[in-house]
């Protein structure tokens, strides 16, 4: 079920209800583990004016122990204003991966207010990403597998998702991806980036033969639609070296 909050341009899908709110400062809240996304209209811009991740009210999200009312994660406002501000569009996750886990045994959520507001670059979104995983990873050679890039450096715009590996395109335009791979003596990492599970791209890093390391990147342009998804996928590969391996993408108009 889509739950849609409307003032003049602005719009929110979460999965809820329907409701309509008219109030200039917009609030509303995504209950544990809930994805939803904020939308501004073009020209206009989003401003966070406050972001909680906790519980600091029995009526909000009234399910499991609500026996709290000053539970608050510290970072929750940063995270937000710095994941959304000045962005059109804004992907958001009531996640304690992402903001902590501040009180134990108490049901969460992260309520945020915020506003459109109309700017000097008429609202143009940032869209930049560079990912890179935090482990080694060991794989079966021959079974094609997502690669989640589960560390990000920075996610201007929020649209590539740590937890899945996909980069959700939040508009129309052309994007160019890049992926690097540092692969171990006598491994082989050879890969494939697909929009929406239709290959775009190939990369090789056959390092079987070598007794060294061997870096490798590939880079692709992509038009995209709204909504398009990108992601890397394994064709034949058995090893991907941690920190040195990394997934980037960033939109180019």
């Amino acid at each position: 079920m889509s739950f849609v909050l409307c003032w003049c341009s602005l719009i929110l899908i979460l999965v809820s209800p329907f409701q309509r709110i008219s109030a200039y400062d917009q609030t509303f809240a995504l209950c544990a583990d809930q994805m939803g996304f904020i939308r501004c209209e073009k020209g206009t811009k989003i401003k966070i004016i406050s972001a909680v991740y906790g519980r600091t009210d029995d009526k909000v999200c009234p399910y499991g122990n609500t026996n709290s009312r000053s539970c608050r994660s510290l970072t929750s406002e940063i995270k937000v204003k710095w994941s959304c501000n000045g962005y059109n569009t804004c992907h958001l996750h009531a996640s304690k991966q992402i903001f902590g886990n501040p009180c134990s045994n108490i049901s969460k959520y992260l309520q945020v207010k915020y506003r459109c507001m109309k700017g000097p670059d008429g609202g143009k979104e940032i869209v930049a990403f560079n990912a890179y995983i935090k482990n080694h990873l060991t794989l079966n050679r021959n079974t094609p597998t997502n690669v989640v890039y589960d560390t990000v450096y920075y996610n201007y715009g929020n649209a590539y998702n740590p937890y899945s590996g996909y980069f959700t395109a939040p508009s129309n335009g052309l994007y160019v991806f890049t992926w690097s791979s540092l692969v171990d003596p006598k491994k082989i990492f050879d890969a494939e980036i697909l929009v929406n599970g239709q290959r775009k791209g190939l990369g090789n890093c056959n390092n079987l033969e070598n007794p060294g390391y061997e870096n490798c990147a590939n880079t692709v342009p992509l038009v995209l639609k709204t909504g398009d998804k990108v992601n890397i996928r394994t064709i034949t590969a058995d090893y991907l070296h941690w920190q040195w391996s990394s997934f980037k993408g960033w939109k180019v108009q």
